[in-house]
């Protein structure tokens, strides 16, 4: 049966050929008319290509045949390309494309494509095309397949742009964060503001100071924060009487400071300097001191505090002097 139908298309195609033959002479002479394709055989579901070409004398104007949805019968059209012109001295060679598609196999035959001159009534016919549409072989013991393997389509710039900015866009960020971390950890921390109280130094700091009695540090077993706390009242009691940068000087800084000041007599200044030392020992040194030396570190405290708090003075101020007077010579003006 399938060799009968293919003699049948090679009889169809002969005798469409020879119809064209005897046309228009004329026409034929003048212009040619030809139609060709990619393949002749397809899978179910392919595409193939077809080309129209048409060349006649400038003089003629043979029109292409206008396409619908189909050729023939289970022959569908996709596409009918715009018609190219080639102009080759008197005379024009258009050539067209045409994409067929079939979705059931057997054998076809595309027909003659016709093409009519609008000036004098003239016709011009291709030749006719075979076409046979094979299916796929199935193998049941693989299964369900498709039918075409899908093309590998290749990926454009636009299809994968968002991944890239996205991905530059957090690479920023990360970038962005590291220096601003890093710079933040290089660059020192600013050094706490000591707001100086309104109450006088000495009252802070026995208030202080008796805090940190209540709180009984080294006898927990806490010796150096003990030291620690103590000896930063001292330091900060020693800024708010004195202004001595006590805080930021080291201990042999703070005793060169101090020694300068007529308010601090040499043995609190003696005092002093053991007091510091013994509380360097303790926190850099890791030195354990005994009871009595923790004892005596706070009594010295306490007694550096009252013995060199401002004492308040009992001689008029100035002003004061100058208002008395005043009074007293309007009083004598008086009387």
């Amino acid at each position: 049966m399938m060799a009968f139908r293919r003699v049948y298309i090679l009889f169809s195609l002969l005798f469409s050929s020879a119809i064209i033959l005897p046309g228009n002479e004329a026409a034929a002479q003048k212009s040619q008319a030809k139609a060709t394709s990619d393949t002749a055989r397809i899978l179910i579901g392919d595409h193939v290509n077809i080309f129209l070409e048409l060349n006649q004398p400038k003089s003629s104007s043979f029109l292409f045949p206008v396409f619908r949805d189909t050729i023939i019968e289970k022959v569908e059209v996709l596409s009918v390309s715009p018609i190219d012109t080639l102009e080759l001295d008197d005379r024009l060679k258009l050539r067209q494309h045409i994409v067929v598609t079939s979705f059931d196999t057997g054998f076809y035959v595309i027909p003659p494509f016709l093409f009519l001159d609008n000036l004098n009534g003239d016709s011009l016919t291709s030749n006719a095309l075979p076409l046979e549409v094979l299916t796929m072989e199935i193998d049941t013991a693989k299964g369900i397949a498709d039918i075409k393997l899908p093309y590998d389509v290749a990926l454009g710039f636009w299809e994968i742009a968002p991944y890239i900015f996205t991905g530059l866009l957090l690479l920023a960020i990360g970038l962005f964060l590291w220096f601003y971390y890093r710079k933040k950890r290089m660059s020192p921390e600013p050094l706490p503001v000591r707001v100086k109280p309104v109450e006088p130094a000495h009252i802070w700091a026995l208030r202080e100071l008796d805090q940190l009695s209540r709180e009984k540090l080294w006898q927990k077993g806490k010796v150096k924060l003990y030291h620690s706390k103590l000896t930063d009242i001292i330091r900060t009691y020693l800024e708010y009487r004195f202004d001595i940068k006590a805080m930021e000087y080291t201990t042999s800084e703070t005793i060169e400071a101090c020694s300068d000041l007529q308010e601090i007599r040499e043995e609190n200044l003696s005092n002093l300097q053991s007091f510091l030392e013994l509380a360097d020992l303790v926190k850099f040194a890791k030195w354990n001191p005994l009871p009595d030396e923790n004892e005596k570190s706070q009594q010295i405290a306490y007694d550096f505090v009252l013995k060199t708090k401002l004492s308040p003075s009992l001689r008029k101020t100035d002003t004061e002097n100058s208002g008395i007077s005043e009074g007293s010579r309007k009083e004598g003006e008086n009387v």
